[in-house]
């Protein structure tokens, strides 16, 4: 979602549609699925308060700065987080192999993605940082939702749904309601289509999440960040710098060690 969001012209309002339009999505899948277990409705609940933190801190980094600086801090601190995390808060902890990987992934993804310079960034870094704090701590709450559900699916929907509401209703009692609407009008296809891909992703990062350790999942969902640069070599005719591609090599060795 973070790059999704930096494409918008207002980071608050952006985020808000997204979340809105995937709560839209998520409506017919809840109908036709049975409810999530019991066991993860408290797991849900505090999941819906942790996105809407998340979505605070994300649209406040990038208030204040660019997505070469604060991406790579977000996306690339979280895996380090979530790892520690289980292993403190669940007691899934990782072989030695899996732990040199995750922190080979975090090192290849700040390579790849970071180009700006740190000068006068204060604010973007701790928002950034904020930021990632909080998508370890979703993701670990998320997961164990997710598993205690039975059904990762409606568990995802139902949490799309509900976190839609309150970050809306949140919105409107900040006197932002009206904002928030004509900037949906004005970007009907833009936000839609950025809500799909962002309730397809996370569906998909969730339902892994029921079937191998919430670190590893964790790790190789930021492995998107070597897609991209490669996608942007491809098709862009980028050029990567040496140290990029030093980081791509660092990537590739971490999700080796991840298999053992």
């Amino acid at each position: 979602m973070e790059c999704l969001v930096r494409g918008g012209t207002n980071p608050l309002l952006h985020t808000a549609a997204l979340v809105i339009w995937t709560g839209i999505i998520a409506i017919p899948v809840a109908i036709v699925l049975p409810l999530p277990n019991p066991a993860s409705w408290p797991w849900l609940a505090l999941s819906i308060a942790l996105h809407v933190v998340y979505y605070f801190t994300l649209a406040r980094a990038y208030k204040h700065g660019a997505l070469s600086v604060v991406y790579p801090i977000m996306r690339g601190g979280a895996p380090v987080l979530v790892s520690f995390g289980t292993w403190a808060f669940i007691g899934e902890s990782l072989s030695p192999a899996g732990w040199y990987g995750v922190v080979l992934v975090s090192l290849g993804v700040l390579a790849i993605a970071f180009k700006a310079k740190l000068e006068n960034a204060r604010a973007a870094i701790g928002w950034a940082v904020a930021c990632s704090i909080t998508i370890a701590t979703y993701s670990i709450v998320d997961g164990q939702g997710a598993r205690l559900s039975q059904n990762a699916l409606s568990f995802t929907a139902w949490l799309f749904i509900l976190e839609s509401i309150v970050f809306t209703a949140l919105l409107g009692m900040a006197g932002q309601g009206k904002q928030l609407a004509s900037y949906i009008r004005e970007r009907v296809g833009a936000t839609a289509l950025g809500g799909l891909l962002s309730a397809v992703g996370y569906a998909t990062v969730l339902w892994a999440m029921t079937q191998a350790p919430l670190a590893l999942v964790s790790a190789t969902r930021e492995t998107s960040v070597l897609f991209a640069a490669l996608l942007g070599v491809w098709l862009l005719k980028e050029r990567l710098t040496l140290r990029q591609w030093a980081g791509a090599c660092v990537i590739v060795a971490g999700l080796i060690a991840l298999r053992f």
